[in-house]
Order: C-alpha cells, then sequence, then structure tokens
C-alpha cells in the first residue's frame, strides 16, 4: 500500500492474516492506528510523517506509537521508519550522528 497517500488504515482489519505490510511514502503519522493484525511480522514506514513530537503525558508520540503497535501487532519483528524524522539520518541532517542512529537501531 506504498504511494498511494493513505492516511487511514480503516480497511486492514480486512486482512488480519497479513504477514508484511509495506506502508511507504504515504502522510502517515503517529497517530496512525492499526487494527490488531496478529501475524504480521514486517512493517515499513519509510517516508511519512512520524516524528519525535511530545504529547501532553510528556511522553513522546513515538513512543505511544510504539506502545500501540506492540499492542495490535504482538508477532512484529522488522519495523522501519526510514525517511522519517523520527529516524535519525547524519546524511540528511548535520545535526545527527552515527551515536543518534544507533541508538534509534
Amino acid at each position: 500500500v506504498a504511494f498511494v497517500v493513505c492516511r487511514s488504515l480503516e480497511g486492514l482489519k480486512t486482512f488480519s492474516y497479513l504477514e508484511e505490510l509495506i506502508l511507504d511514502n504515504n502522510l502517515l503519522g503517529n497517530d496512525l492506528l492499526l487494527p490488531r493484525l496478529p501475524h504480521l511480522h514486517t512493517l515499513t514506514l519509510n517516508k511519512n510523517q512520524i516524528s519525535f513530537q511530545r504529547n501532553t503525558c510528556k511522553m513522546s508520540k513515538l513512543e505511544s506509537l510504539l506502545d500501540h503497535l506492540a499492542e495490535v501487532v504482538p508477532s512484529l519483528q522488522y519495523l522501519s521508519l526510514l525517511g522519517n524524522i523520527a529516524c535519525p539520518n547524519e546524511l540528511v541532517c548535520k545535526e545527527k550522528d552515527e551515536d543518534d542512529y544507533q541508538r534509534y537501531r
């Protein structure tokens, strides 16, 4: 479902046996809500709008997103966030370095 400018993932609940899901190059942010996908082991959210912003609970929106994913995709083994603000990239942002990237991993 890459390159289709998704903002909602409502229709995915029909595909509860999905094992891999590529959602690259869309408009998905930290507020994305996935339905329960118990068999999903690979999820890529590259080049979306996921960031480190803080919410009112002092928990980062990224942490909230990761908590949501842990709940609805319990079999997740691989998550890629490349190309998002939440993924440090020293080639794009001079303020980031290899240590930032290693902390991200």
